[in-house]
């Protein structure tokens, strides 16, 4: 699912336009992000928390050319699903 394709769902389903769908899903998401940079945990009831992880420095080395390269610090976001979300994604059907 896209974004715009979220928003239109959500826009046909709350009977909200998709203009305020679209800001109110921004917002939600510039919350988050701003949080996460400050080094927050975000908790979000039902579906899982997104978590700021930091990686280590590592080497690493091109298998091809045997150049090894050390790969920086760097922080990312871990997203942990809840219970709920894991066993709504177990029963759902599979799409093969």
């Amino acid at each position: 699912m896209t974004h715009k394709e979220l928003i239109a769902d959500l826009s046909s389903k709350l009977l909200i336009s998709e203009n305020d769908i679209s800001e109110l899903l921004d917002t939600t998401f510039t919350t988050m992000a701003n949080e996460m940079s400050k080094g927050n945990s975000v908790h979000m009831q039902g579906f899982g928390t997104f978590e700021p992880h930091r990686k280590e420095e590592r080497l690493t080395i091109n298998p091809r050319t045997k150049v090894r390269t050390l790969i920086p610090p760097k922080q990312v976001v871990v997203f942990k699903p809840n219970q709920t979300l894991k066993d709504k994604v177990k029963e759902a059907p599979r799409n093969e």
